[in-house]
């Protein structure tokens, strides 16, 4: 798992597709290297990678630690972070998370956010939790 978390972590974009093509296939180690996957969710390069890795090992995340590392995510996120980790939300089905991300963003004092928050709140809504 060390070899993986360093691989995600480092500056070499072929190790780091590698690790996400190894995860994707054995997702075994999804759940310790969850900080790091949520770190390349926020990246437009390796977003959508990151969240195919994460929704692959989806069921072995327990919901209520996805929930506590978002959260711990969001401050200092602007619309854009908010955009990226509610897509990946979505794509991975963490609709608790996903409800909670959005009630939070509609609190934000930033206009864009709260678009955000309601884009995703009118088109999962009926998913959330």
């Amino acid at each position: 798992m060390e070899l993986l978390a360093e691989a995600l972590s480092g500056s070499s974009a072929w190790d780091r597709t590698t690790a996400l093509r190894f995860l994707q296939l054995f997702p075994d180690d999804v759940p310790e290297l969850l900080d790091p996957l949520l770190d390349l969710s926020l990246s437009s390069g390796w977003a959508q990678l990151a969240s195919e890795v994460i929704r692959a090992g989806r069921k072995e995340i327990d919901p209520s630690l996805l929930s506590d590392k978002v959260v711990a995510n969001l401050p200092g996120s602007d619309a854009e972070d908010h955009l990226r980790i509610a897509a990946m939300l979505a794509h991975v089905e963490a609709w608790e998370t996903l409800g909670l991300l959005i009630r939070m963003a509609l609190q934000s004092a930033d206009p864009e956010i709260r678009d955000v928050a309601q884009e995703f709140n009118e088109s999962c809504g009926g998913m959330l939790r």
